[in-house]
């Protein structure tokens, strides 16, 4: 028995080096991807995409393979991780149906769309069931918020020496650079995609830095909070500039609130100073760019937003007219033919155009069954690791879903796969929890 064990202990030690490494390398690949893309394509394929499909397929193989195994091993999977699963192979298996019988959609579209929204979440289902240690999932943190953190200041670079970079530094291959009529601006995007997708990343990381401060009250993490919120600033993205204060008060909310009338009358006052700070700080810099971008009165700014008022309304019109069908799978987001896509802004109206509004609701209520379970989860744990994870990624959450009304940061690959990818590190630390739980109460 004992030289059983031996042998068994490197072919776990395998195991759990190849994880490891599969979403270290698709972490590295996903927030460098447009490096890639740019400057190591040598036809028209996208290179980084394909590293980031290439590395999806191997992870879901290796997944489907434990799955197997762990079938005919009677493997015990935690109760938490299985409804998960179920959830995500019953939205695969209407996907699939819907696109085969019911869609018009060409195949090849619709394969691209359900990679979009399910193979894309592969991270959740898999960090759960390889990574069974807290350090684990600490060093993936670790790696997703330094990664991230050169982004933040690569994208300065692009904003303060745009006029010396050549165009594969600011956008990604075959893009325009963004920025605005009769001005010299140049909006970074850190080669993540548009500057709604590396505007939204970068609250990603506020939220995480955030958390860090609140539960640590560290400098250096006040100072990394300032340079991210610099950097979303500079974006001049209207949605993620409110999804700062909105990441701000929903961690504030949960660290320090309290169920009782002086609380209420605090967080009254707070937001009342607040409101009239900003109201007379817009007031003195009316004229400004920045007051006059969040304000609507800048040119492209009200042209935007008559397109965005304009694409809704046709989207609510033709899911009245196509309730169950919709416009098809993949019609809609990234991989849809530009030329028919009736919304280009809006990730719910994307979701529920492309799957009708039966199999739209079953994608909206997979997605805020996340946010909820970890809030439930963070008023519940007493692990710090958890409890920060849970406010995160609830912050984040809170951000994405107001913001995916008016836009589609969310659906941008980088904030996608990242967003599972945390929620992935969620799981496994709720699991590892659990399971520490149940081992002390044993004895």
């Amino acid at each position: 028995m004992e030289s059983s064990d031996r042998l068994a202990l490197p072919a776990l030690r395998r195991r759990v080096v190849v994880s490891t490494y599969i979403i270290k390398l698709l972490i590295f690949g996903l927030l460098y991807s447009g490096f890639i893309t740019n400057f190591l394509s040598v036809t028209q394929i996208n290179s980084g995409t394909l590293l980031i499909d290439l590395l999806v397929v191997l992870l879901l193989l290796h997944l489907s393979f434990k799955l197997i195994a762990g079938y005919y091993i009677k493997l015990r999977i935690n109760k938490v991780y299985f409804y998960f699963l179920i959830f995500w192979l019953l939205l695969l298996l209407l996907s699939t149906i819907k696109l085969f019988l019911i869609d018009s959609t060409p195949i090849t579209e619709g394969f691209l769309g359900v990679r979009n929204n399910l193979f894309y979440m592969a991270p959740l289902l898999y960090i759960p069931l390889f990574f069974k240690r807290t350090s684990s999932v600490t060093d993936i943190l670790k790696l997703f918020l330094h990664l991230g953190l050169c982004l933040t200041v690569f994208s300065f670079v692009q904003f303060f020496l745009s006029s010396k970079l050549p165009d594969s530094l600011l956008v990604l291959r075959g893009e325009s650079v963004f920025g605005f009529y009769n001005t010299d601006i140049v909006r970074p995007t850190a080669l993540l995609g548009n500057t709604i997708i590396y505007a939204s990343f970068t609250l990603v990381l506020f939220a995480f830095y955030l958390t860090r401060y609140l539960y640590h009250r560290k400098r250096t993490h006040l100072f990394i909070i300032f340079m991210i919120g610099l950097a979303n600033l500079l974006t001049f993205t209207r949605a993620s500039i409110v999804g700062l204060v909105i990441v701000v008060l929903v961690c504030v909310f949960l660290k320090y609130a309290r169920p009782t009338l002086l609380f209420t009358i605090k967080i009254v006052c707070i937001i009342l100073t607040l409101s009239t700070i900003v109201s007379i700080g817009f007031y003195l810099n009316k004229n400004s760019f920045l007051v006059q971008r969040l304000t609507g009165k800048e040119a492209s700014t009200q042209g935007s937003t008559n397109e965005h008022i304009t694409q809704i309304k046709n989207a609510v019109l033709y899911l009245k007219e196509h309730p169950i069908a919709g416009a098809g799978v993949g019609s809609q987001g990234a991989s849809g033919d530009p030329s028919k896509k009736i919304i280009t802004d809006g990730y719910w109206f994307q979701v529920m155009l492309e799957n009708g509004v039966p199999l739209g609701l079953l994608y909206v209520l997979f997605h805020f069954i996340c946010p909820l379970f970890a809030l439930t989860s963070f008023y519940r744990t007493e692990d710090l690791l958890l409890k920060k994870l849970c406010m995160a990624f609830v912050a984040v959450s809170a951000y994405f879903f107001a913001a995916s009304f008016l836009n589609s940061g969310f659906a941008g690959r980088a904030n996608y796969i990242s967003y599972w990818l945390i929620f992935g590190t969620l799981i496994a630390q709720y699991i590892i929890v659990k399971k520490s739980q149940n081992a002390t109460s044993r004895y």
